[in-house]
């Protein structure tokens, strides 16, 4: 199975997590991105336009993060 594969399936594990799920609301937010990338970032815990979208670092402390990622020069 390749990276992407894996990744996916991974991300339907969490998805379907019952124990994940116990008193949250929202959305899993099991991640993305390229599956060979050199660099990747890890959350701690989504926020709450993380756990609204599904996506990674797109609230307030991510925007925050992404802009710091653009000033150290690195891209896509």
């Amino acid at each position: 199975m390749n990276k992407a594969k894996e990744l996916e399936k991974i991300a339907e594990e969490i998805e379907q997590c019952k124990i994940c799920k116990q008193g949250k609301s929202g959305k899993a937010v099991p991640g993305e991105g390229n599956p060979d990338a050199e660099i990747v970032f890890v959350g701690e815990a989504p926020g709450k336009k993380e756990a609204e979208t599904g996506r990674p670092f797109v609230g307030r402390s991510g925007q925050l993060l992404r802009l710091l990622i653009r000033k150290a020069g690195l891209q896509k």
